[in-house]
């Protein structure tokens, strides 16, 4: 009970706290990755950080074993403080821990936390569990110290348990990819980390071009003398690989930063790196990010709002030379022939599609592209009823018309023109661009959905096909060995060509149609995933017999 006269302060319930941190921590990757980026973090000067992940799914269990600096029990005393600043800062080192969560990380996923940490010779074992922090008073948590000071001959480093995890199953594919996307921030000091027995390495996506971009005047007064690289990749990249990494420093990764191109043409080919030290130094009490390791950044901050600017005119100015790029190499007449022998295999595609759309329908809206499906992923809205109308636009190439005066009266003629996109048709030699209309008196264009299939140059190592999903496009790579050989000096029409395009893009097809089930579904049994395959694989093939007359 509060005294009368007694001074007002805040205050906090410490068992609330800590399980509203916990709350951020959505999945066994962020969890783990909260452990795996400390153990890469604090290490003994000279000393190349190595960390080994051991996932144990049927024991409900997850284990993170690095050879990292350690905590003797002051560090203890401060790692266990709720929001405690972390030392480092103070000292003037940049780095994670800015919010001091990670102890509420393993209880977003688990009921225990277990810390063996040896330093200096000294081995010190603390537990929690949820059943200690629900016990407590909410002032704060007794811990339970099963080893104090303990000499011992054991190296620098720790062990983070995190026991009686309540997930259906471990994810461990998931916990590789995160890691695997992560590393790059840390490539200076060569950190090795395994997850039971594969050792990850961040692997950068085969390059096909590379552009450096400088900041303005007005934008370097906020963002200093950075400088942003935007690579373009060989091929579509996964949605964990796309985007630009801002880092603050080494090894501090904050955010991801993709500025809304991911689902434009060629957004998905994009990724790049920036180090923003001025996100941790400028003087502001809006913070740049939140403790909830979203890696999405605050538009509020001045900094911020400067840098996803700066990134997303840059980005959107490679996009366009892209673009410009592939609408100039489709006006070759073998690009022509592509075109439509790639039209003849969606249509064949999307028919099935219309089959199995139902079975879908949870799982995405469909990409505005041409096709004869009128409906999409999701139950979203149709695309429009009108085949034949077109607009000036972005897709396909073609020609408009210009837009034709008024010839009403005085008032009428002076008037701004309305902002009404010109009327057009697809044309292959045309020296514009249009897209579907999506109907008459609709406000925008409205492109339909469906598969699309295309022919690109991917490079001689990429494989021969590959899924965007994105813009649920089938690319067949005109670059890998077995497709060059097949085009040949016959060209497109070589039945050998056509025959072996049909195979490509229908298998692509069934491992899509496989991919998008695993998404909705991720605990679907591996044998029903096979067997959906194989039947998206023979279904499709019978209905495209036609094609290999």
């Amino acid at each position: 009970m509060t005294r009368q006269g007694e001074s007002l302060r805040v205050t906090t319930d410490v068992r609330r706290d800590l399980l509203a941190a916990a709350a951020a921590f959505k999945n066994e990757a962020a969890v783990v990755w909260e452990y795996v980026v400390n153990s890469l973090q604090y290490v003994d000067r000279g000393t190349s950080p190595r960390v080994q992940v051991t996932v144990r799914p049927k024991d409900k269990v997850i284990e993170i074993n690095d050879n990292g600096r350690g905590m003797d029990e002051s560090d203890l005393h401060h790692f266990f403080r709720m929001h405690g600043e972390n030392r480092d800062r103070l000292q003037g080192r940049t780095g994670r821990g800015k919010f001091g969560t990670g102890k509420s990380a393993a209880f977003g996923i688990g009921t225990g936390l277990h810390v063996d940490t040896r330093r200096n010779g000294l081995r010190n074992r603390i537990n929690l569990t949820r059943a200690m922090i629900d016990r407590s008073s909410g002032d704060d948590i007794p811990l339970e110290w099963q080893t104090r000071n303990e000499a011992t001959n054991l190296s620098n480093g720790t062990t983070v348990t995190i026991s009686a995890i309540v997930l259906p199953r471990i994810n461990s594919a998931a916990i590789i990819d995160y890691i695997e996307r992560h590393l790059q921030a840390f490539r200076a000091i060569n950190p090795q980390v395994a997850v039971n027995d594969h050792v990850c390495e961040y692997r950068e996506p085969a390059v096909a071009q590379e552009f450096a971009f400088r900041p303005s005047v007005e934008q370097a007064e906020l963002l200093g003398d950075v400088e942003l690289t935007v690579k373009v990749a060989q091929s579509p990249l996964p949605e964990n690989e796309q985007g630009v990494s801002i880092t603050a420093g080494l090894g501090n990764l904050v955010a991801v930063e993709r500025a809304g191109i991911d689902r434009k043409e060629f957004g998905s080919y994009l990724f790049g790196m920036v180090d923003v030290p001025a996100l941790e130094t400028y003087k502001t009490p809006l913070e740049p990010f939140d403790s909830s390791r979203s890696l999405a950044l605050n538009p509020a901050h001045p900094v911020a709002a400067a840098l996803v600017g700066f990134i997303g005119s840059r980005l959107e100015e490679v996009r366009g030379a892209l673009v410009s790029r592939e609408r100039e190499a489709r006006k070759s007449e073998q690009a022509k022939r592509l075109a439509s022998e790639a039209e003849k295999i969606a249509e064949i595609l999307n028919k099935d599609f219309e089959t199995v759309r139902q079975r879908l329908q949870d799982i995405r809206a469909a990409a505005g592209t041409r096709g004869p499906v009128t409906s999409t992923f999701g139950g979203a809205n149709d695309g429009g009823e009108d085949p034949d109308e077109w607009v000036e636009g972005s897709q396909e190439p073609g020609t408009t018309e210009a837009h034709r005066g008024r010839n009403g009266d005085g008032n009428r003629r002076h008037r701004p023109a309305p902002n009404i996109p010109a009327i057009g048709t697809p044309d292959r030699n045309g020296k514009t661009a249009v897209d579907p209309a999506g109907g008459i008196g609709r406000s925008r264009p409205k492109p339909r959905g469906g598969f699309r299939v295309d022919y690109k140059n991917l490079g001689k190592d990429e494989p021969r096909s590959v899924y965007d999903p994105a813009a649920l496009g089938i690319l067949i790579n005109l670059d890998h060995p077995v497709v060059a050989a097949a085009l040949g000096e016959a060209g497109v029409e070589d039945p050998t060509f056509k025959r072996l395009s049909y195979e490509i893009a229908f298998s692509e097809y069934a491992l899509a149609l496989g991919y998008e089930m695993a998404k909705q579904d991720p605990d679907i049994p591996a044998d029903d995933l096979l067997y959906e395959v194989r039947s998206s694989l023979n279904r499709i093939s019978v209905a495209a017999a036609s094609l290999y007359r």
